[in-house]
């Protein structure tokens, strides 16, 4: 089957066993396995597009498929801690949601989030519980137990390219004495080296395409395409009906005999739930919505991943500068279409590190390693040859919140997200430039580098220099790993339990980023198909 072109049903009714109210990597993820079950009806809604486009499936073009209709983007209000700028954070609005349109970096997290989940009432999230459903999904083209799976959907594989400057970043960042790590999903995160992805023969792994696809099969899988869900009906306490609206505006009732899942993300997840009367009382109240549940915690706790930038310029021509253009452009397309190679295989971040910057016995910071030079935060890449080693914080301090701005489901959500707002992870931040300015000062990157652009020669990186706190306030972005939002817990104030279900109602779970308690360490994507993979084994052992 070529991706992007799987068949799939469409709705035949109104009435379904499961619905699932989303179409990103969870949402992939929980319909596929519902439906493979092979007893129940399962519809799922999707408010974008199926994954045509071809920037979507060849693994180098993730870049364009960002500035595409399958993406879009969820604006903060002015930070204060980005000196009163505001972050935007894309979104995949396509089948496979964020897989879909993601750097394809496969990255589960530490062991210490999860017993951490554990530990603070996320009852049977332990890494060892984790550790077995993520196996049971993956298929490794290279590494296998005791920490990875060989017969699963979702294919994980090393770089297919390895850019040369990537290549020099791990030399230089070894000779600065971190670890060389080959599996950052294994006994250890700490280290560097390249990524493991989801991607394989130069095209990307989706939750659509690894999950979805084989499923269509199923006489008892339907999915609606350009449909938006907009609220959740209930009947008393149960949830019991999903209203959305399709293309062209008209109104779509869909009934659920069992239950419903959410799966809409952490921005969404919480927007639908507090439209639908589920949510913080007083919220609702002053927006005229009548309360079905009152949840102080939804669309709390938000958090993300920050970085900020570290750049330097090279003497000579070897970043991926005006690789997108012209003959040499044309040069990659070739190779790719003939002989499936070169640099359109690569996911373009190729390698990475996770170091920690305390020694508090766990990595603190994640690198990022391009070679190229980004622009201001919403801005492109920089016509520069050079290459970015971008710190972020993998534990951030600061909380934001999710709220709506009216009952009008067309509005778009109130997002405070109070980035950098706990000085600690600013501090975090400068050490993380700490390091990326020990890697920059080895031998591989100093002779081939011309100039530190960012933060730029002569600006001090120590405890209390303004001038490095406002260079990194100036430059901190997501890295599109928002979460948290309507976090699980065996506590009464908790959004969901342990098993996903929204307490003070019945027949409705959430199944994605959003029920993460706190976010893991690392890219958010792989954990959130692994939620959306125990969401499915609740379900059918409550059906």
């Amino acid at each position: 089957m070529i991706p992007g072109f799987t068949r799939y049903q469409a709705p035949s009714g109104d009435t379904y066993d499961y619905i699932v109210a989303g179409g990103g990597s969870a949402g992939c993820v929980v319909a596929a396995g519902l439906a493979q079950h092979g007893r129940y009806s399962v519809l799922l809604i999707e408010g974008g597009r199926k994954d045509v486009s071809p920037w979507i499936h060849i693994t180098g073009g993730f870049f364009k498929a960002l500035q595409t209709q399958d993406a879009t983007k969820v604006v903060s209000e002015p930070e204060a801690g980005l000196l009163g700028a505001n972050m935007p954070v894309p979104q995949g609005n396509v089948l496979g949601g964020g897989s879909s349109v993601n750097a394809m970096c496969y990255v589960r997290g530490q062991r210490q989030d999860f017993d951490g989940w554990e530990a603070g009432g996320a009852t049977g999230w332990g890494y060892d519980n984790v550790l077995a459903k993520y196996k049971s999904q993956e298929t490794n083209l290279r590494l296998g137990d005791p920490f990875h799976g060989k017969s699963g959907p979702l294919l994980v594989g090393d770089q297919e390219y390895g850019h040369p400057a990537n290549r020099l970043f791990i030399e230089a960042a070894a000779a600065a004495g971190y670890a060389r790590n080959d599996d950052f999903n294994g006994a250890k995160q700490d280290g560097v080296g390249f990524y493991q992805v989801t991607s394989s023969n130069g095209r990307r792994r989706s939750a659509a395409v690894s999950f979805l696809a084989p499923a269509a099969k199923k006489e008892t899988l339907f999915i609606a395409f350009s449909t938006r869900v907009e609220r959740i009906g209930f009947t008393g306490k149960r949830a019991t009906s999903v209203e959305a609206r399709d293309a062209n505006g008209a109104p779509k009732t869909y009934r659920a005999r069992k239950e419903i899942i959410l799966t809409a993300g952490a921005f969404n997840s919480p927007k639908v739930l507090m439209l639908s009367g589920v949510g913080p009382a007083e919220h609702l109240r002053q927006h005229g919505i009548d309360i079905v549940a009152d949840r102080a915690q939804v669309g709390a706790n938000y958090q993300d991943h920050i970085a900020t930038l570290c750049a330097i310029k090279f003497k000579n021509p070897i970043s991926l500068h005006g690789h997108d253009r012209g003959l040499k452009a044309l040069r990659h397309g070739l190779e790719y279409i003939l002989f499936r190679r070169g640099l359109l295989t690569s996911n373009i971040i190729e390698a990475g590190g996770f170091i920690d910057t305390e020694n508090a016995g766990r990595p603190d910071i994640q690198l990022n390693c391009s070679a190229m030079v980004a622009g201001a935060p919403g801005e492109g890449y920089q016509p520069i040859h050079g290459m970015n080693v971008n710190p972020y914080i993998l534990r951030p301090n600061s909380r934001g919140r999710v709220s709506l701005r009216s009952a009008d489901a067309n509005e778009r959500i109130k997002l405070e997200a109070n980035a950098l707002s706990d000085p600690r992870d600013v501090e975090t931040l400068r050490r993380g430039i700490q390091v990326a300015r020990k890697i920059f000062a080895q031998k591989h990157l100093f002779d081939t580098a011309e100039v530190e652009l960012i933060p730029g020669p002569g600006v001090s990186d120590g405890k209390g220099s303004n001038e490095i706190d406002e260079i990194i306030r100036k430059n901190a972005r997501t890295v599109f790993h928002p979460s948290c939002t309507c976090a699980m817990g065996s506590h009464e104030a908790a959004v969901t339990d342990p098993q996903l279900r929204v307490r003070g109602v019945e027949g409705l779970r959430i199944a994605d980023a959003s029920v993460m308690p706190s976010v893991t360490s690392g890219n958010t994507n792989a954990p959130t198909m692994m939620i959306a993979g125990r969401a499915v084994e609740f379900v059918l052992a409550d059906a």
